[in-house]
């Protein structure tokens, strides 16, 4: 026979908030005896239709509770929606402080300041959309709507693409996180110096600094490096033009190389290498070499000391001093690029030569294969095979080596020396590996080669 309660008067209340009902049943032998399914008939008969717990019902029975309103039904409180939120693909990157074991053994204690450089196409971050939350109840089924997430702004900046709240980049760069969005550029700004607390910059990209280069800093770039201040005993490396507005003092260390031109205030104790060309104001006990034109002109101008060495050739204000301090002045293609042209020539034919024996004893093999092929035969044919893309691969190497020393030396032909005020003894002219000494003062000349012979001939 299913339980039952003892005689009593149940009495079902619901909280002014609809969130809760309870139950209490008073002892009364006037009083009904009810069984689990009554009692929650009688429940439901007292609007309360949603969230009954039948376990509270069984409870009150098997432990005999009366007198005590138990709760038998609760409601649910909506759940309100999460607010959108950005995941991000791309990190501020971390700044290397650590002390650092170079190759050749040397501990680097200054830090690299290292940047986040993307791809076109790498994913920059991806919107999580609010949600809407889920709905609540009351005992009386009244359903109750959730508060739905907030949404947050779209993010702003440039250098990237919005596809499906995904932000894609749309060009190569550093990217800068700010507090609006990202920004993506191939720019890198120093607004002040770069020395030891800001540590050395090697950036994909172009560089502009608009402080000094303090000596020990080193500054690569594949692009360009713009410097407002001064450079001192530093490594700097762009892979297109550098341009420093006041000057370089290397203390016979310091160095700039550049893939394009290089352009200088002046240089004291330094070392400058240019792809393309240089200019200065003034050179002091400094090695300049361009395979293009080097330039040295403007107020006060002057080579004192050191090396100047330009394929294309030069034109200065004034060399030497009155001191006869010792100058190099060199023009045209060095003896050592005619050389290593003429070991090219013999190399490639060397190289050809190999690749065409190769080649033709593969085809002796592949003609055996299509007879009576064995697997020793087939093995060698293979071999011979990646021998071929092994030497096609050096050739090449050299052809190209080879295309740009011949265009060095024919730009280099024509190359001369010019001087638009004085030369003084001292100096040392040398053009196309034959070179002269100066004996004495000569104003507005022009240095040339002529059969073999250098000569000087007044500019008017």
């Amino acid at each position: 026979m299913e339980r039952q309660t003892r005689p009593c008067i149940p009495e079902v209340s619901i909280s002014d908030d609809k969130m809760s009902a309870k139950m209490k049943l008073t002892l009364n032998e006037e009083g009904s005896k009810w069984t689990v399914e009554e009692l929650k008939n009688l429940i439901i008969s007292k609007n309360v239709k949603t969230g009954i717990m039948e376990s509270s019902i069984c409870d009150v029975l098997d432990n005999e509770i009366y007198d005590i309103a138990i709760e038998i039904a609760r409601g649910k409180e909506p759940v309100p929606g999460k607010d959108g939120y950005y995941v991000y693909h791309v990190a501020m990157p971390e700044v290397e402080d650590t002390p650092k074991e170079l190759e050749d053994g040397t501990v680097q204690y200054v830090k690299t300041a290292s940047h986040t450089v993307v791809d076109e196409g790498d994913l920059l971050a991806e919107y999580v959309q609010a949600t809407n939350g889920e709905y609540g109840y009351t005992v009386d089924n009244t359903m109750l709507p959730p508060k739905r997430g907030k949404d947050l702004p779209r993010l702003k900046g440039k250098g990237f693409s919005i596809e499906e709240n995904r932000y894609i980049a749309s060009t190569h760069g550093m990217v800068e996180i700010t507090e609006r969005g990202f920004r993506i550029t191939n720019l890198l700004e120093v607004s002040g110096n770069v020395d030891i607390n800001y540590g050395h910059i090697d950036f994909d990209g172009d560089v502009n600094i608009r402080g000094d280069v303090k000596s020990g800093m080193n500054v690569k770039a594949t692009g360009n490096i713009e410097i407002t201040g001064h450079v001192g005993n530093c490594q700097i490396e762009a892979g297109k033009n550098i341009v420093v507005h006041n000057g370089m003092q290397g203390k016979f260390a310091g160095k700039l190389v550049a893939g394009g031109d290089i352009e200088c205030k002046f240089f004291e104790n330094s070392q400058a290498v240019a792809k393309g060309n240089i200019n200065v104001r003034s050179v002091m006990n400094s090695q300049l070499e361009a395979e293009g034109k080097v330039t040295v002109e403007g107020k006060d101008s002057v080579v004192l000391g050191g090396s100047v060495h330009a394929v294309q050739g030069m034109e200065l204000s004034e060399a030497g001093n009155e001191t006869e301090i010792e100058t190099l002045l060199v023009a045209g293609a060095l003896p050592d690029t005619l050389r290593r042209d003429a070991e090219l020539r013999g190399l490639i034919q060397k190289v050809e030569g190999e690749v065409d024996l190769l080649d033709r004893s593969a085809k002796v093999l592949e003609r055996m294969t299509n007879t009576n092929i064995t697997k020793e035969t087939n093995v060698r044919r293979m071999k011979i095979i990646q021998a071929k893309v092994i030497k096609s691969a050096e050739l090449k190497k050299y052809q190209l080596e080879k295309v740009r020393s011949e265009a060095l030396i024919h730009s280099g032909k024509d190359a001369s020396v010019v001087i638009q005020k004085v030369i003084f003894p001292g100096c040392h002219v040398e053009i196309a590996g034959t070179g002269v000494e100066v004996r004495q003062e000569m104003k507005h000349v022009k240095f040339v080669l002529r059969d073999g012979i250098i000569e000087a001939a007044l500019l008017y």
